[in-house]
């Protein structure tokens, strides 16, 4: 989940670029550059910006290594008589700068942040390890590239679909959380949806995980999409599921995992023919009471002064109170600005709370869909998850969820990822080498399996 008082941060996003540059900058420019961003005055930040000339132009990567971030490709990339313009859309990165020779001048901004980035050749690459659980190779099952189409919208969803051998009882479709996410969920050094679906599917569980709309290898607009939209997407890789003779007699249902919980049960709402529904750290309040509680618990975990604290969490609850109730964009930024946010940040943190996606996460519900609900449905949190808070969400599931149907637990000692945590800060998710729970995956796969 996104955080209205974020820091710095880069989500998972890869898009084909739109390139153009002439043939001796190209010849040039080709090739890994490294900088140095000043955050503040004590926090710096490495990043490698990897050059390669492809059949339109030049394609631009960055690797941010401290966050375990590598390849995350630039949507919008020009150079053009010595200048570099790149931006990453989706999540709202800059970077302007003029190439001259042996270096590279530039800016670059996030949001409402703003500091000098300069290049020069990289003289050391870091490349990604491999967390423990990540797949390796002669798996014993099939693993297969597909593409749907959601008819809603016309476009097109890439995804991988792995399915044991022999006859196939059951079919789960993964359900990412916020942000651009890949078919494997690859962030914070970890591929998230590759190692679930690796563990599910050696249970004789078939998988399909898919990359989000208008990310990696499917195409559409993310970034007018809400979580509707989303669920829109979940529903036609349900039909494409259903239409394919392989799994004729095979349950079907979702594994959305946090605002894909919330995905899970809008498309849940609509296609009471779902066979089953996992909720994995999934909403049980509306957006903003998530909001506003993940941003007390973490501060709080990260040992803000209580007075300030206090001082911070009625701030928050004013201003996600104000866009329930659908204040205007300049309205926002005066609001911001009353509470002695600078101009510019205020103008930018406006604009994102504006954006469809934000307006409808905190002012959904997610009890509405929950309640309409007809399928088994089991509910998994982790207790020490900061993002979406255990006690209450899954409080709130068991509110708006018919008993009969319903299944819950809550994991001692895990985090929002389901990993084995210390305090569950999402500071700690790169630096563990678990990227999913073997005990929570096992399960799932049992709790499946008993449906059929």
């Amino acid at each position: 989940m996104n955080k209205i008082t974020a820091s710095l941060f880069f989500a998972s996003v890869m898009f084909t670029s739109v390139t153009m540059a002439n043939s001796l900058e190209k010849e040039a420019i080709v090739g890994s550059w490294q900088g140095n961003l000043v955050i503040s005055a004590d926090k710096s930040m490495e990043m490698i910006f990897h050059f390669s000339e492809i059949t339109s132009g030049i394609k631009v990567t960055v690797d941010v290594p401290e966050q375990q971030q590598f390849g995350l490709e630039f949507n919008k990339a020009t150079v053009t008589d010595g200048k570099i313009s790149l931006a990453m859309d989706m999540a709202n990165i800059k970077y302007s700068a003029t190439f001259k020779g042996q270096e590279i001048i530039g800016t670059y901004s996030q949001g409402s942040f703003t500091a000098p980035l300069n290049l020069t050749p990289a003289k050391k690459l870091i490349a990604r390890k491999k967390k423990t659980q990540e797949v390796m190779t002669d798996v014993p099952y099939s693993v297969e590239q597909v593409e749907f189409i959601n008819t809603d919208g016309g476009h097109k969803l890439s995804g991988t679909l792995t399915y044991p051998a022999g006859p196939i009882k059951s079919v789960a479709i993964l359900l990412s959380g916020s942000g651009p996410t890949t078919r494997d969920a690859d962030v914070f050094g970890h591929k998230i949806f590759a190692v679930l679906a690796d563990q599910l599917t050696r249970q004789n569980i078939a998988v399909l995980r898919y990359d989000d709309r208008g990310v990696g290898e499917s195409t559409g607009d993310f970034s007018s999409a809400t979580s509707e939209d989303f669920a829109s997407d979940a529903n036609a890789a349900y039909k494409f599921l259903a239409g394919n003779n392989k799994f004729s007699q095979s349950d079907i249902g979702f594994i959305g995992h946090s605002e894909g919980g919330l995905i899970g049960a809008i498309a849940g709402a609509v296609n009471q023919e779902l066979d089953f529904f996992v909720s994995l750290a999934g909403p049980g309040t509306s957006g903003a009471q998530i909001l506003i509680d993940q941003s007390f618990h973490i501060q709080q975990l990260s040992g803000m002064d209580k007075d300030k604290l206090a001082k911070d969490d009625k701030v928050q609850r004013e201003i996600i109170g104000a866009i329930e109730q659908g204040i205007s964009t300049d309205d926002l930024v005066a609001l911001l600005l009353k509470h002695n946010v600078p101009v510019a940040q205020a103008k930018a943190q406006a604009q994102q709370m504006k954006t469809p996606w934000f307006e409808y996460f905190v002012k959904t519900t997610p009890q509405k869909y929950l309640s309409q609900l007809q399928m088994p449905v089991l509910a998994l949190n982790g207790e020490l998850d900061a993002q979406v808070l255990a006690k209450q969400n899954v409080t709130g599931i068991q509110k708006a969820v018919n008993s009969k149907n319903l299944t819950t637990k809550i994991y001692p000692g895990l985090n929002h990822l389901f990993q084995p945590a210390a305090t569950g800060l999402p500071k700690e998710y790169s630096e563990i080498e678990i990227t999913f729970s073997e005990q929570v995956s096992m399960d799932i796969s049992k709790w499946i399996k008993s449906l059929s």
